[in-house]
């Protein structure tokens, strides 16, 4: 993960997050490289995977933001993205139903 080591501006720790789909996504901060299983969903509750990625990246960032640990970020990044997979379009309900 070069992209993880390359130099940078600031204090914070680089966080450089790889999403694979249905695979592991791979979180390298600060030069560790962890791996988070990504949970099993039927193939009949999928209905569409565009803005998986997304979805993905504004879970994870709603935890960032509230300095939850990086665990807790993937786990609402894998939430969303999971929500989002199961409907068609890429419209969030009004009201959120994540418990994270």
């Amino acid at each position: 993960l070069k992209v993880a080591a390359m130099p940078k501006k600031g204090s914070r720790p680089r966080t450089v997050v790889f999403t694979q789909g249905s695979k592991s996504t791979i979180v390298a901060v600060d030069g560790k490289v962890t791996e988070y299983t990504v949970e099993p969903l039927e193939a009949s509750k999928l209905v569409d995977t565009n803005g998986a990625g997304d979805a993905f990246v504004g879970g994870f960032l709603s935890q960032l933001v509230q300095d939850k640990p990086i665990e807790d970020c993937v786990t609402a990044g894998h939430w969303s993205a999971k929500f989002i997979i199961q409907v068609s379009g890429t419209q969030l309900p009004a009201t959120c139903e994540y418990e994270g």
